[in-house]
């Protein structure tokens, strides 16, 4: 009888897990075009990937995004290169949400010396590489020709200052249902 009601029970775990997993498969993903290059992400599986966020000060940026709050909860932020209409309100949206921003090493470590953010909350893509930024996301660094250097307005002179900050790069991001993305 223990046994029998066993059964009953490791079935009916099987059959829900395999509907959720067939529900997520089905899942689709949200796309909202936040102007320039920036895009808010939203994966079947409820995660809020953000790429390229150029908000605040963008001039194409939906008025509703000028408050970063609305973005809700960011659980992978992206960043191709550091032209200010690529990494615009990146490292804001790290520290607010305590999200690591992803990026290319040259582009990153000037970030994390300069103060914009701290060291926990980068990381550093060397030219290529594959991460798990979130649970059943997977995300692709790929090659990108572009140029890409960093203007610090720097707080002790009030002056702006210019970094190198490496070479740009692309994403393929996979969701958990195996649908890419290439950004």
């Amino acid at each position: 009888m223990k046994t029998s009601s066993m059964l009953k029970v490791v079935l009916a775990f099987a059959v829900l897990l395999s509907s959720a997993s067939a529900a997520l498969a089905q899942g689709k993903t949200k796309l909202l075009w936040l102007g320039q290059a920036s895009w808010r992400i939203e994966s079947p599986g409820g995660k809020v990937i953000v790429i390229d966020p150029w908000l605040t000060q963008g001039p194409k940026a939906p008025a509703e995004y000028k408050d970063l709050a609305k973005l809700g909860k960011v659980d992978v932020l992206l960043v191709t290169h550091a032209h200010v209409d690529h990494i615009g309100d990146a490292p804001a949206i790290a520290k607010m949400y305590k999200t690591k921003l992803y990026g290319p090493a040259d582009m990153v470590t000037p970030l994390i010396f300069l103060g914009l953010i701290p060291a926990e909350l980068g990381h550093r893509f060397n030219k290529s590489g594959t991460v798990k930024p979130a649970d059943g996301i997977t995300v692709t660094a790929v090659k990108a020709e572009h140029s890409s250097i960093l203007v610090f307005n720097n707080p002790a002179t009030s002056k702006p200052e210019a970094h190198p900050a490496g070479e740009a790069m692309g994403y393929i991001i996979q969701m958990e249902n195996g649908f890419k993305i290439w950004h």
